[in-house]
C-alpha cells in the first residue's frame, strides 16, 4: 500500500457504546484527540447520546458470593466466553456490512476477551490490523481468582501473532507479549494518557483532609490494607476523611470494615461515578491513594494514578508493578512497600501534617501527567506505519 500521510482509520471498541465504562471513555478521548490532531478517524460503534451510567457487572456479585469458591471462576469464564462469542457474531457482521463498500486503510481495535471481531473483519477487508493490547486475559484471569484458561492463552497468542502491529501500554506487558510471538519488532510501547478535565475545583476546606481512593475493589488493589492503615493514621491525624470511589468483588468486605467504630464517621463510599463527577471529587481532595499488593507479574497501567496526577493530588502509592515508571518517590509521590500497612499509615500522617509538601507533590504530579494528546500523536504514527506495510 502506498505511503499515506493521513490513512483512514476505523477504531473498534465495543465498550464505547456504554458511556459509563472507563474503557469506552478512554476510547472516546483517544478518538477525539486523534481527530483534533488531524487524523481521519471514526469510531465503530459510536456512543449512544446521553448514556452516562456505568453498566452493572455481567454476573451479580452477591450471587457469585453465595456460590462455592471453586465454582466462581469457571462460571465467570463461561459467561465471558458466551459474551465474547455473541459480540463476535454481532459486530463482525455489522462491521463488515458497514465497511465493505468503503474500507478504511487501517483497522485499530482494542483487544477484548474471547472476541474475534477485529481479526475477522481485518481479514475480510484485507486491511492491516493494529491491536491495542492492554492486558493478557490469561494472566488477568488468574489475578481474578480463575483457573488459567487454555482458550484464553491460545487466543492471546493467536491475536498477537496475527495482528500486523501491536500497541501495548507498559514495558512489562511488552515483555509478556514479546515472549509469546515470533516477531517482537512489531510491538510498539505507547503509554495511555487521559484528557485534562475542563472543570476546576478547589480542595475542601474547614480543616478536614480529604483522602481519595478511585478504582475497582479487587483483592490485589489493597483496599483492606488501606482501611487498616487509615484507621491507624487517624489516631495521629483525626482530621482525615477517606472517600472510596468504585465497586468490585471486595467492596462488601470493605463496607463491613468501614462500619467499625474507628472508621464509621470517617469513611464514605460513592460507588462508580461518571468522569466529570470523579474529577470533581478528586479535585476536592488532598491525597490520592493507590495501595496495591505485590502481585508479581504486574503489567497493567493503574488508571487511578493517572487520574490523581491530572487532578494535582499528592499521591501515596505502592512501589510495585508499573507505578515506579509513572511516579518518583519524593518528587511527585510517596511510594511505600506493597502491603506494608505501617508505611502506608505513616505516609498518610506525613502528608496530613504538611500542606506545603502536599502542594509540592501535587504540582509535580500534574506536570508529569500523561495527556491523551501525546498518546493520540503516537497512535496516529503507528497507524501510518501500518498503512505503509
Amino acid at each position: 500500500m502506498a505511503h499515506m500521510k493521513r490513512p483512514a482509520v476505523v477504531y473498534h471498541n465495543p465498550s464505547m457504546i456504554r458511556a459509563g465504562r472507563w474503557a469506552g471513555e478512554r476510547g472516546r478521548q483517544l478518538v477525539a484527540a486523534m481527530q483534533e490532531a488531524g487524523g481521519s478517524v471514526r469510531a465503530v460503534p459510536s456512543t449512544a447520546a446521553g448514556q452516562t451510567t456505568r453498566p452493572g457487572p455481567g454476573m451479580p456479585r452477591r450471587l457469585l458470593a453465595r456460590l462455592p469458591r471453586q465454582w466462581r471462576g469457571p462460571l465467570v469464564t463461561v459467561r465471558l466466553m458466551q459474551r465474547g462469542t455473541t459480540n463476535t457474531v454481532k459486530w463482525s457482521w455489522r462491521l463488515w456490512r458497514r465497511l465493505r463498500s468503503s474500507p478504511p486503510d487501517v483497522l485499530l481495535a482494542r483487544y477484548h476477551e474471547y472476541e474475534w471481531t477485529p481479526l475477522i473483519v481485518a481479514r475480510l477487508l484485507h486491511r492491516p490490523l493494529v491491536l491495542e493490547v492492554h492486558s493478557s486475559f490469561a494472566l488477568e484471569g488468574t489475578l481474578r481468582g480463575r483457573r488459567p484458561s487454555r482458550v484464553a492463552r491460545w487466543m492471546d497468542r493467536l491475536f498477537w501473532q496475527r495482528a500486523d502491529l501491536l500497541w501495548v501500554h507498559t514495558p512489562a506487558l511488552r515483555d509478556i507479549v514479546a515472549a509469546r510471538i515470533d516477531d517482537p519488532d512489531k510491538i510498539r510501547l505507547i503509554p495511555f494518557g487521559i484528557a485534562d478535565p475542563e472543570m476546576r475545583a478547589e480542595p475542601g476546606t474547614g480543616g478536614r483532609i480529604e483522602v481519595a481512593f478511585a478504582g475497582s475493589f479487587y483483592p490485589w488493589h489493597g483496599v483492606d490494607e488501606l482501611l487498616e492503615a487509615f484507621a491507624r493514621a487517624r489516631m495521629e491525624a483525626p482530621e482525615m476523611h477517606l472517600t472510596l470511589i468504585g465497586d468490585g468483588v471486595s467492596r462488601d468486605d470493605a463496607l463491613d470494615r468501614a462500619a467499625a467504630p474507628d472508621l464509621a464517621e470517617a469513611t464514605s463510599f460513592t460507588g462508580w461515578l461518571d468522569r466529570n463527577a470523579l474529577h470533581r471529587q478528586l479535585q476536592q481532595s488532598h491525597i490520592g491513594v493507590a495501595p496495591y499488593h505485590d502481585i508479581g507479574q504486574s503489567y497493567f497501567e493503574p488508571v487511578k494514578v493517572l487520574d490523581y496526577q491530572m487532578a494535582g493530588l499528592a499521591i501515596v502509592a505502592s512501589d510495585t508493578g508499573h507505578i515506579p515508571n509513572m511516579a518518583e518517590d519524593g518528587e511527585d509521590a510517596v511510594l511505600v512497600p506493597p502491603g506494608d500497612v505501617d508505611a502506608l499509615a505513616a505516609a498518610l500522617v506525613k502528608l496530613a501534617a504538611d500542606p506545603g509538601l502536599r502542594d509540592e507533590l501535587g504540582r509535580a504530579a500534574r506536570q508529569r501527567a500523561m495527556h491523551v494528546e501525546e498518546t493520540a500523536a503516537a497512535v496516529l504514527e503507528l497507524c501510518r506505519d501500518a498503512a505503509d506495510l
